[in-house]
């Protein structure tokens, strides 16, 4: 068993773990609702309290911008941590998602 197939620990609340995997390493949602066990559409809820929270800390959440796989547009002025369905230049469908990692400032 390795340390991403492990368990969060006992007491860990969702929050800890999804900000102690951002520290791991760079994650989409899905991969983060796969590492802490929560469903995909939870985890834009609890991504936009670690961006908040995050500062008082010294540390910030990054957001790498989804990019449509077809024309390569990114969307750089989406606030939204979801995906987008739909891309508005060539309307492909095809979108890979956002990243996110958090950062030490």
């Amino acid at each position: 068993m390795t340390a991403e197939d492990e368990p969060r620990e006992r007491g860990e609340t969702v929050r800890q773990a999804l900000r102690a995997a951002l520290e791991r390493d760079t994650w989409t949602a899905k991969e983060l609702s796969a590492e802490v066990s929560i469903r995909e559409r939870e985890v834009a809820a609890h991504l936009e309290h670690l961006a908040r929270s995050l500062p008082r800390e010294g540390a910030r959440l990054v957001v790498e911008p989804a990019r449509c796989v077809a024309c390569g547009f990114a969307f750089t002025k989406r606030d939204r941590r979801a995906a987008p369905g739909r891309c508005p230049k060539c309307r492909s469908e095809r979108i890979e998602p956002p990243r996110f990692r958090v950062e030490r400032e």
